[in-house]
């Protein structure tokens, strides 16, 4: 009995490891990564596809009611924000992470390096029978070129050429899950908006682009200072600038033209120029006051208060008409204003004389408002992403080997890539022992 308790212990650490390795190959599978990916690429045409965060309402007109319920339960209409994606996402980074520790790192630390025999040596492409006298003179030769010494016995030596070239494609694969971390980071913690701005305007929250429309604190104030549209000969707009102002403690810290691909940057926060309209400004005076209103302005004073609530630009071919609502001893009441029409452009309403004098066009900036605290990680790992290529397409690398014989030195070099180019080095090396090529 006590023999079988033993053995049942002596077996347990082996299949915990069994089932380590088990786990390990399965996220680290190159199949896996496929998978994954392919459902990435899949779900992303689906985003495409299927507009992102429209109304209901669109939804409601394009799609059939069994799609429409397809869509909500999976979140298709914001599928880049939808758990599951998300979940993707940090599988295929996980599984990424694994491949590389796997493929590179475990497999790197239990290296050792043993030179050749000499028949290894002399089946190589890059084999050279040398006079035993000429070590004195190739080892000068080899080290200007080779640089790290990986072996050195009796038998003989081995240099290695850029030893950190093997990092290139770990490289590679961290710099795809920094893109990856910086991507998630910036999904779930960044925040994208919108906000109207007319020229004056001062303000400090936007809207922010989601299931529910809500406003967000910039943490900061601020104003457009100007707005301006240039035109083509033909009418077409060329170019529209906003010019915003940030302002903190009451003073003006930052002055900026932005454009649709030049934004301002503050503080993490980027403003983009993204769109602009015109909506009509109403030119009202009330017992003889100027007061100028836009759409759904308020209008209070001394217990009066009127909203402009609806423009229409020609009213049964009568001109443009603005309808008001206004409080009359505390019951709503609506009431339709025509510029054009004397009879239609003044009304007493609630006691109070209401002309509509002039409608005029009030132009309006959309500026585009994003915060992605990503942007830095994805920024580093497009830095390593370019080292990694950079290094693992034109960093030459290999290895020399040299066994001492009773009689004679055999020279041979091997290299995974750019072969072409390491055997040059070792042809020159040879030359240089003949005096023919001294570089």
């Amino acid at each position: 009995m006590n023999v079988t308790k033993n053995s049942d212990e002596k077996d347990k650490p082996i299949k915990e490891k069994n089932t380590i390795n088990r786990l390990v190959g399965f996220f680290g599978s190159v199949k896996l990564s496929i998978f994954i990916l392919s459902f990435i690429a899949i779900t992303s045409v689906l985003g495409t596809l299927i507009k992102q965060n429209a109304p209901a309402e669109e939804y409601i007109s394009t799609y059939s009611e069994t799609v429409i319920k397809i869509i909500v339960f999976f979140k298709l209409y914001d599928v880049y924000h939808a758990p599951w994606f998300i979940g993707a996402v940090v599988f295929f980074a996980l599984n990424l992470g694994v491949c590389t520790f796997t493929r590179f790192f475990r497999k790197k630390s239990s290296a050792s390096f043993s030179l050749p025999d000499e028949k290894t040596l002399s089946d190589m492409e890059l084999s050279f029978t040398l006079n035993k006298d000429l070590e004195r003179i190739i080892l000068p030769l080899i080290k200007k070129k080779f640089k790290k010494k990986i072996y050195d016995g009796d038998d003989g030596l081995i240099y290695e050429k850029n030893t950190f070239s093997r990092f290139g494609v770990p490289i590679i694969h961290i710099s795809i899950i920094l893109i990856l971390v910086g991507g998630l980071v910036g999904l779930i913690w960044g925040y994208k908006g919108f906000l109207v701005l007319h020229k004056g305007d001062v303000k400090e929250k936007f809207l922010l682009r989601g299931e529910e429309t809500k406003e967000m604190s910039l943490g900061f104030t601020i104003r457009c200072k100007d707005f301006n549209i240039s035109y083509y000969p033909n009418g077409s707009p060329k170019d529209y600038v906003t010019t915003i102002e940030v302002i903190e403690k009451g003073r003006v810290i930052l002055e900026k033209d932005i454009r649709v691909n030049n934004p301002l940057n503050y503080k993490g926060w980027h403003l983009y120029q993204s769109s602009y309209g015109i909506s009509p400004l109403f030119m009202f005076k009330i017992d003889g006051k100027e007061v100028k209103l836009k759409e759904y302005d308020e209008y209070e004073a001394e217990g009066f208060i009127m909203i402009p609530i609806k423009f229409d630009a020609s009213i049964h071919n009568f001109g443009p008409g603005v309808q008001v609502a206004y409080l009359d001893n505390g019951e709503p009441n609506t009431a339709w204003f025509l510029r054009d029409i004397p009879k239609m452009n003044h009304r007493n309403l609630a006691g109070k004389s209401v002309i509509l004098e002039d409608i005029k066009e009030d132009l309006w900036t959309g500026v585009e408002i994003t915060y992605d605290p990503g942007i830095s990680i994805v920024w580093t790992g497009f830095a390593l992403l370019l080292l990694g290529l950079y290094i693992n397409f034109f960093v030459i690398s290999g290895k020399v080997y040299i066994r001492r014989l009773p009689d004679a030195l055999i020279m041979a070099g091997v290299s995974a890539k750019h072969k072409e180019r390491f055997r040059i080095i070792l042809e020159k090396i040879v030359r240089g022992l003949n005096g023919t090529d001294p570089s």
